[in-house]
């Protein structure tokens, strides 16, 4: 049995009133999740629904990245409006002052399919307003209009490049399989890579190919929505993911700080989460590494035949039992 920090789901979907991607926070307990992330499901005309409904008075710690859109991702086929005439960095400055220790960054999605003839301009939009607000950006990356590498080169220090094991459209490795340089650069300075495992946006073979240039994620998250937690096998839940990750070679030290130190820091709480030491809030998880055969699976039905699993028991949300295992 391992005592761990509570783990920190730092790419979900929660506003499950106002879109079809949304779901319950606490259900994140049995994962043994603590604090989780709303990716970018709210934009500045939603959010105020998105966090009395949705985020408020929830077990889990909660905070959100606020998407460039102003009516996030609605679901249901319908795709956010990105262009220059409907976005409002002065709406959205309002709104991370009204919600200042709720908002944390500035969430874009750019696959082709949303961003059509705008190409990067969203995203390029994405990175001057969080340049202008001091918030980093999310980039969804699956299935991007240019090339990996033009979108990596136009992240800051700090900016999380998301959905980076994807393989729709233009992926992280070359066409010898080896990770491009751009991305390794990207890293090198600053730029987070994020699994957002999902529904789609995970391949054993991009992983596999990147495990062997060691090119680990730096914050291990799950992209819960309700079509996926505890129904897709692709997916599951993060303890899940995390599990994927153990099979592919990371370390298993390595796997437990994408979850907790990371993400925390990224949150701008290094100091109040993340870690199992005094002073730091009573968010710890009870789990058991089973073993045994498990198989994983990837967005394009790909399987894999592991020998253990990361099995949470008991979830402690500030002191108290908040999920117990059967």
């Amino acid at each position: 049995m391992y005592l761990l920090p509570g783990l920190i789901d730092f790419h979900t979907h929660l506003f499950r009133h106002g879109s079809t991607f949304g779901m319950d926070a606490d259900k994140l307990l049995t994962a043994g999740v603590t604090t989780a992330v709303d990716m970018g499901t709210a934009g500045w005309v939603n959010y105020p629904a998105l966090y009395h409904c949705d985020l408020s008075g929830k077990k889990l710690r909660l905070f959100s990245y606020l998407n460039i859109s102003p009516v996030g991702q609605p679901g249901k086929g319908i795709n956010e409006p990105l262009d220059d005439s409907v976005l409002d960095i002065g709406k959205m400055r309002e709104l991370i002052e009204e919600y200042p220790k709720q908002i944390c960054g500035i969430k874009v999605r750019i696959s082709r399919s949303i961003v059509k003839e705008l190409g990067l301009t969203p995203l390029k939009r994405a990175v001057e307003f969080g340049e202008q607000l001091g918030l980093p950006v999310c980039v969804h990356t699956t299935d991007p209009p240019e090339g990996a590498e033009q979108v990596a080169k136009l992240l800051r220090a700090g900016d999380v490049y998301s959905h980076v094991y994807h393989n729709k459209g233009s992926t992280i490795l070359d066409q010898n399989g080896i990770v491009r340089s751009g991305l390794i650069d990207a890293r090198e300075r600053g730029v987070l890579m994020e699994v957002g495992n999902g529904r789609v946006n995970f391949s054993f073979p991009v992983a596999e190919k990147a495990a062997a240039c060691h090119f680990w994620p730096d914050i291990i998250s799950s992209d819960s929505t309700p079509a996926t937690f505890h129904k897709e096998p692709a997916m599951w839940d993060l303890a899940a993911v995390m599990s994927k990750f153990l099979f592919l070679g990371m370390p298993l030290t390595e796997v437990i700080r994408a979850v907790t130190e990371t993400p925390a820091k990224q949150l701008g709480l290094a100091d109040k989460i993340g870690k199992v030491e005094p002073g730091y809030q009573a968010d710890l998880i009870l789990c058991r590494l089973k073993y045994g055969d498990v198989l994983f699976q990837d967005s394009d039905g790909n399987q894999r035949q592991g020998s253990q699993s990361i099995v949470p028991v008991t979830t402690i949300r500030s002191g108290q039992i908040a999920y117990q295992a059967d």
